[in-house]
């Protein structure tokens, strides 16, 4: 989990796009990452199901680094 730290630990390099806090993750467990992979779209659940973790994993935390290079380009 630790390679995986910034998709899930809102306190990771200031990390606001987190998937959620301590209290709200450990409520919900893996459903946030589904709900985030599948774009909020239940539609989608079934599809993202079928990816490996490796790779949703992976393409999290990609997408979190980005959003998080955006954020210090917009506001730097």
């Amino acid at each position: 989990m630790s390679d995986f730290a910034i998709i899930f630990d809102s306190e990771a390099e200031g990390n606001d796009k987190a998937i959620a806090g301590e209290d709200f993750a450990s409520r919900w467990s893996w459903f946030g990452v589904m709900h985030r992979l599948c774009g909020a779209e239940i539609v989608n659940l079934e599809k993202i199901t079928k990816i490996k973790l490796l790779e949703c994993l992976t393409w999290l935390s990609y997408e979190t680094d980005l959003n998080s290079q955006n954020k210090v380009n917009r506001n730097g």
